[in-house]
């Protein structure tokens, strides 16, 4: 185990920084892509708001900071047109850019085998507990490896929750974000709900 410890800590300090990286140059990205900003599906209604949704996607060379299943004008239900900055609405050129550059930053990442782990062309194998959760009583430690079928690839992801009142608890999680549980789930309707993404969260004050 402490081989794979050591691969993972030097995974995520590769990684954090690179993530950091490419989230502050999407300050500069999304501004210089939406103006070719491209509707691409036919508007539908929002579900919970009055108002139009359609699937608003950046131009192939910013695809990295897009999102390719909201889209620029924030959820289907209409959520962020109602509460965007300002009450702008999803419409407007600034909601656009805080939904992709702030709110989501770089966001396709989340869809890249380098950024992102397919569970579904993935084993997996763990150490520690397999239920780890951020509510009352549940909390644990895990560290988690993924190893892609064909390539090999690893992603590594560590979570753990401390908890030290009866609403609040120490939480950190490192890594690629996979659970056990998540190879029990059938992506066959939504085969991108499968891909598990990268985070860097310590949190000593996380409420339960």
């Amino acid at each position: 185990m402490t081989l794979h410890i050591l691969r993972a800590a030097l995974q995520w300090v590769l990684f954090l920084p690179l993530r950091v990286t490419l989230i502050l140059l999407g300050l500069l990205v999304v501004p210089l892509a939406l103006p070719f900003l491209i509707i691409e599906n036919p508007p539908i209604a929002f579900t919970q708001a009055p108002g139009y949704w359609g699937l608003g996607r950046l131009p192939a060379w910013a695809w990295l900071w897009s999102n390719d299943r909201d889209g620029a004008l924030g959820d289907k239900r209409g959520w962020w047109h109602l509460n965007a900055p300002f009450g702008l609405g999803a419409y407007h050129w600034f909601s656009q850019f805080w939904w992709l550059a702030i709110r989501n930053p770089a966001n396709n990442m989340r869809f890249s085998p380098w950024f992102s782990c397919p569970l579904t062309e993935c084993d997996f194998r763990y150490w520690g507990d397999e239920s780890v959760e951020d509510r009352p009583g549940q909390g644990g430690q895990r560290l988690l490896l993924a190893t892609h079928k064909v390539t090999g690839r690893r992603y590594y992801g560590f979570y753990g929750v401390w908890q030290w009142s009866a609403t609040r608890a120490l939480v950190i999680q490192l890594g690629f974000k996979p659970e056990p549980s998540d190879w029990a789930e059938d992506y066959s309707a939504d085969p991108s709900a499968q891909w598990k993404g990268l985070t860097f969260e310590v949190n000593p004050w996380k409420g339960i």
